[in-house]
């Protein structure tokens, strides 16, 4: 028996095609993931202290520099721990200008005269702005 080999036109071969709606979808998800996940990863700066109360006060989500006083005198830069005559060359530092926003979490057993030593302070830097933060009533 012979065999017999066909001569002749070959298939065109198929180039692949990549389907993009698929990927899109999934990109789609991702940012929406991402957009939620970073939403609640959202922290306030600064170390617990007991506010005092205020029934007049709104939030500001706003802050971007904290200045906290603990009863024992101790004051704190966002988290950093420093003393009063360093808080106008660390705000300089972090290039705080008069529209920043500077809230003060005081606790309420802080004497009045450590909180306006620590505005003045911070006027020396430059800051003209000063929320002081409370809680709710």
């Amino acid at each position: 028996m012979r065999s017999r080999v066909k001569i002749g036109r070959r298939k065109p071969i198929e180039e692949p095609e990549i389907i993009v709606i698929p990927m899109i979808d999934v990109m789609m998800f991702l940012l929406f993931f991402f957009m939620v996940a970073s939403l609640a990863m959202a922290v306030q700066n600064g170390i617990p202290v007991n506010l005092p109360k205020a029934s007049t006060g709104k939030d500001d989500r706003s802050q971007t520099v904290t200045i906290t006083l603990q009863p024992d005198g101790s004051v704190y830069l966002n988290t950093a721990k420093i003393k009063l005559d360093q808080l106008a060359p660390k705000l300089k530092e972090l290039g705080v200008t008069g529209r920043t926003l500077v809230t003060l979490n005081s606790d309420d057993k802080v004497p009045y005269g450590t909180v306006v030593s620590v505005m003045d302070e911070a006027r020396q830097a430059g800051v003209q702005a000063f929320a002081f933060a409370t809680n709710r009533q």
